[in-house]
């Protein structure tokens, strides 16, 4: 229950920050569910729209929300949220949830409502400018990253409460709202912006990323959407069948012009 209320006032400030228009008026209209599509995969990943039954993942499929996703070592997957929310690569021995794809139509321009959660890994993401109405988030056990149009990176693993040894947030470009909720403590906002490309983590607070770190990051940005396209079935080739060509010389052929 502490835990709950922790998040829901590390949201609130989210809110007060970065997505006050997304309560307004303006942002009412007709919404309607958004699915995530497996554009690029590598290795092992499976996916469970009831936390249950895990089945493998292929490209060209269409996750709704609440589905959970699962990476296994050495495995990727690139998931394409809409024009506005961009992609999204979850790492190696990964889980993420689509806890809410939405998207409301408020006229000129759509909002859109993504929600994840990466309870456990890494997760990189390339989000294209939004909406004021919009609303992005990613939900970590040690806080909520409030996502614009944004490139960087999430991180936690649990054998660290404040995200392992990798710095729970890195942002590459664009603005960021984190704010980080510590163990027993009480959760405190952090702006991110970039450029030049920076880092949150528990100790340093908010400071300029390294250059092994920056090259790292925009390596697995670059690389999101590169597995095999998805190619979808065409209609099945209505052609005559062509007699395949004998040889002559060959014993069921004859010489030209004979018959057999």
């Amino acid at each position: 229950m502490i835990q709950l209320q922790l998040f829901g006032r590390a949201w609130a400030a989210v809110a007060a920050l970065f997505f006050a228009a997304a309560l307004s008026p303006a942002a009412v209209g007709q919404t309607r569910p958004l699915k995530a599509e497996v554009r690029a995969m590598k290795g092992t990943v499976t996916y469970s729209t009831d936390a249950t039954a895990f089945k493998p993942i292929k490209v060209g499929m269409s996750l709704p929300a609440n589905s959970t996703i699962k990476t296994a070592a050495e495995s990727t997957v690139d998931l394409f949220l809409g024009p506005s929310a961009g992609v999204v690569r979850v790492a190696e021995r990964s889980t993420l949830i689509l806890s809410k794809l939405d998207q409301t139509q408020t006229g000129a321009e759509g909002a859109v409502d993504i929600q994840l959660n990466l309870p456990e890994g890494e997760m990189y993401f390339n989000v294209n400018k939004l909406s004021q109405a919009s609303r992005y988030e990613i939900k970590m056990p040690n806080g909520v990253a409030g996502i614009r149009g944004t490139k960087g990176r999430c991180n936690f693993h649990a054998a660290d409460p404040n995200g392992g040894q990798a710095p729970p947030v890195v942002l590459v470009d664009g603005r960021l709202v984190f704010v980080h909720i510590p163990a027993g403590g009480e959760p405190k906002a952090y702006v991110l912006t970039a450029p030049p490309p920076v880092y949150f983590s528990s100790v340093d607070g908010v400071k300029e990323a390294p250059p092994e770190l920056i090259r790292d990051v925009n390596q697995e940005l670059e690389r999101i959407g590169r597995g095999p396209p998805f190619q979808p079935p065409g209609p099945p080739d209505q052609r005559p069948p062509v007699e395949p060509f004998i040889s002559p010389n060959h014993p069921k052929g004859g010489p030209p012009g004979q018959g057999r």
